[in-house]
């Protein structure tokens, strides 16, 4: 499992600067030309670089994935149910709860592929950020004999998401200042 998801921390982090940076890949309405993924996490300001970077890292690939691999193994369900409630709040983490509760212990669990379009909004208070997204997920039961893939047990081929995330403190505070993570409450 480590060599996985190890392969999957470095496919993610590429995965994010290109959805983060100025990648020409979608094209704009009306223009032949490409345009970038989302200018909207480009900026640093109103925080929208912070939350595309929560979404696609901290909640998605370090929080999300492993509990998808491990939250039904003895030895590592504690720590990665833990994980995932500190990053998935509400509708969001009971959806994923109740999505992998009948797989089996053992899973093959791809690199997801998630992009993030158009505006990035956060709120006046910087308190909600919402993102829209085009993922594609493919989870599957571990192969059998001679090689098979297993059985298909989620997956979704660029679905469109509404991503609502909401800023909350940490633990982390020094000199009356603490440290804030985005955490997600709603995928639609």
């Amino acid at each position: 499992m480590g060599g996985r998801l190890g392969g999957a921390v470095v496919a993610v982090a590429c995965l994010t600067m290109a959805a983060c940076s100025a990648v020409p890949i979608l094209p704009e309405p009306g223009r032949g030309s490409a345009s970038v993924v989302s200018r909207g996490c480009e900026h640093l300001r109103r925080h929208q670089y912070e939350v595309c970077y929560a979404y696609l890292v901290n909640d998605s690939l370090l929080a999300r994935v492993p509990y998808y691999e491990s939250g039904r193994e003895p030895a590592f369900r504690r720590i990665a149910l833990t994980r995932l409630e500190s990053r998935y709040y509400g509708a969001a983490r009971r959806l994923i709860i109740r999505q992998a509760r009948n797989w089996p212990r053992q899973v093959d669990v791809s690199v997801p592929d998630i992009r993030i379009i158009g505006a990035v909004k956060v709120s006046a208070n910087l308190r909600t950020a919402t993102i829209h997204t085009i993922e594609t997920w493919l989870v599957r039961s571990e192969p059998r004999a001679h090689g098979r893939a297993g059985r298909v047990l989620f997956a979704e081929t660029n679905d469109r998401h509404t991503i609502s995330l909401e800023r909350t403190p940490t633990m982390l505070c020094l000199l009356g200042h603490c440290l804030h993570k985005w955490v997600v409450v709603r995928i639609r």
